[in-house]
């Protein structure tokens, strides 16, 4: 009986040492995937990527550098068998760590952006929608609806109607305010109300509406101006200042 249990002991402590072994080997498949992914060398880090996450389930930041790895690979607009299959694994890889934490922010936005790079902007807007959720101080998630919005309603090749078009503005203006109340000085944001200020203007049937609708429009468009102006005079001043 004690040697039984002796052997018991000895296989406990073999199984706990492989099991420590393939960490410390995920983990250096970890940093070598990092350097290559650093050097722009994608391919190599994908490889280093996906043993990591062999060796080590667990190992998240494996998985989200493989996703993105993937992403970064992917080409917009390009049909090739190689490019589709860049987005399809970069979307499972990131939809995998979302499923085992549904609040990783890195996951959700990374989705995001896949289905924004595809194209399918309801889905985008979706996992945008779900960032607001997990970051609501992040003005991002918030501006990236409000474009995308934009987007389906100025799509000339695929029109909507116009009360689809009419909730869709609604729904942008809405979030590209909450961007700005999270950061006044967000000039891409500003843009955007321009831009559906005008989609509104054009929606209206009242043509003093319409009037006052493009006038804050102009007003949006020159405070992005300045806007960038400003940003660009403080990124120069601190540039300057680091020196």
């Amino acid at each position: 009986m004690i040697r039984k249990l002796g052997l018991l002991s000895a296989l406990a402590l073999i199984v706990l040492a492989t099991a420590s072994c393939q960490k410390l080997q995920a983990r250096d498949n970890l940093n070598k995937g990092i350097k290559a992914f650093r050097e722009g060398k994608f391919e190599r880090a994908v490889e280093f990527f996906d043993n990591a996450t062999k060796l080590d389930p667990e190992l998240t930041n494996a998985e989200l550098y493989l996703a993105t790895a993937y992403a970064q690979q992917y080409i917009p607009d390009v049909d090739s068998p190689d490019n589709v299959k860049f987005a399809e694994n970069a979307i499972k890889t990131f939809e995998s760590v979302a499923n085992k934490d549904p609040k990783n922010t890195n996951a959700i936005a990374g989705l995001a952006g896949m289905y924004q790079s595809l194209h399918k902007y309801e889905k985008a807007v979706e996992y945008y929608k779900k960032q607001t959720e997990i970051e609501p101080d992040n003005p991002v998630p918030y501006y990236a609806i409000g474009s995308t919005d934009w987007i389906l309603v100025y799509n000339k090749q695929n029109p909507l109607p116009d009360d689809q078009k009419a909730v869709l503005v609604a729904e942008g203006l809405q979030y590209v305010d909450k961007a700005l109340e999270k950061n006044p000085s967000y000039e891409e944001a500003m843009t955007y109300k321009n831009l559906l200020l005008r989609q509104k203007a054009l929606l209206t049937k009242d043509p003093v509406e319409a009037k006052a609708l493009e006038d804050q429009a102009t007003e949006w468009f020159n405070k992005a101006l300045a806007a960038r102006k400003a940003n660009e005079e403080k990124k120069a001043s601190t540039a300057g200042e680091a020196q």
